[in-house]
């Protein structure tokens, strides 16, 4: 787990910045996840269970739930792209999302640990609509439900 500062911001606003090119991409071209959606060049396990030191957590100027929330997105999406190139979620590529879920990294997203844990055991072939459409709750949990957020804030 990472605290973020102060000093931390420009790197933050950074990973805002890919994660929500990643949203619009995925908003735009698939209206969910898709074939190599660009996630950008931030580090996705660096935010995943991320944290805001507490003393300014509330006045953190990028909302560090969003950056968890985007962590995950970009991995799941690095996780489409291995189930449509390799179409082996067992693969070699996937050790470090198995690995941070094994390390329970993705508890605040019970329900991506649950479609992490079964996609690895079911290891679906890329035929099978299973993958596509456990991801469909998450896209629309996250993303979709971000842009609808946005469009009812008031300032």
């Amino acid at each position: 787990m990472r605290t973020f500062t102060l000093h931390d911001y420009p790197e933050a606003s950074q990973a805002l910045r890919d994660i929500l090119f990643l949203y619009v991409e995925m908003a735009e071209s698939y209206a969910g996840f898709g074939h190599a959606v660009e996630t950008g060049t931030f580090d996705p396990y660096q935010y995943l269970d991320a944290e805001a030191v507490p003393s300014f957590e509330s006045s953190f100027p990028v909302h560090i739930d969003v950056l968890r929330q985007g962590a995950v997105i970009a991995l799941l999406c690095r996780l489409y792209d291995i189930w449509c190139d390799v179409e082996d979620l067992n693969d070699s590529s996937t050790s470090m999302i198995r690995t941070a879920l094994a390390h329970g990294r993705f508890w605040r997203f019970p329900e991506v640990d649950q479609l992490l844990t079964e996609a690895f055991e079911r290891n679906p072939p890329f035929e099978d609509p299973w993958l596509d459409n456990a991801l469909k709750p998450i896209y629309q949990t996250y993303v979709a439900s971000y842009f609808a957020r946005l469009g009812t804030t008031r300032s």
